[in-house]
């Protein structure tokens, strides 16, 4: 959007260019009588015309900048309360994390108990990433907006991050 403003500003001011030296041409001296000063007052009255939409078309690109900034502005603070928000989660697991393997240690747990336990904890990882990789998905959908893409996010497009490996569960070989 912004380029079409800039193209048309350079239009406009290529046909304000070329109104100046028409009005230069009908100023000077000729064989017409009084013929130029007609030319010349059509021509200031296209200037007129001209500038004015040229500052109507500077009035209409402040504002979409202005708008523009605020949504990238408001943007910006959800991707911070985004990873606010991981890194609490984050720190959440890993307590989760240290809080079940003192206990597996503590309690001298069977080796099934033990493994439903890390299982529990693996899914919890899990749950934690799904919810970020949502976050984050959420903000890339609003900044693809923002940005006029035209629903060729990729990966946006359905939530998950760009690269982000799929969530998968573990072969059965891998869990036990």
């Amino acid at each position: 959007m912004r380029d079409d403003l800039n193209a048309s500003e350079k239009r406009l001011a290529a046909a304000l260019d070329r109104i100046d030296r028409l009005i230069d041409r009908a100023v000077r001296p000729g064989p017409e009588d009084g013929a130029g000063e007609s030319g010349l007052d059509d021509s200031r009255a296209e200037n007129r015309r001209l500038s004015q939409e040229l500052a109507a078309l500077h009035e209409r690109q402040s504002a979409t900048l202005a708008a523009c900034e605020a949504r990238l502005a408001e943007a910006h603070e959800r991707l911070v309360a985004a990873g606010q928000e991981a890194a609490r989660l984050s720190a959440a697991n890993e307590d989760l994390a240290r809080a079940n393997r003192a206990l597996i240690d503590a309690a001298d747990l069977p080796q099934d108990e033990a493994r439903r336990a890390l299982e529990a904890e693996i899914e919890s990882l899990r749950a934690a990433r799904a919810a970020e990789m949502a976050q984050m998905g959420d903000i890339i959908d609003t900044l693809d907006r923002m940005a006029g893409a035209d629903g060729d996010a990729g990966d946006a497009a359905d939530g998950a991050w760009p690269g982000a490996a799929p969530a998968t569960e573990p072969a059965e070989s891998e869990r036990g």
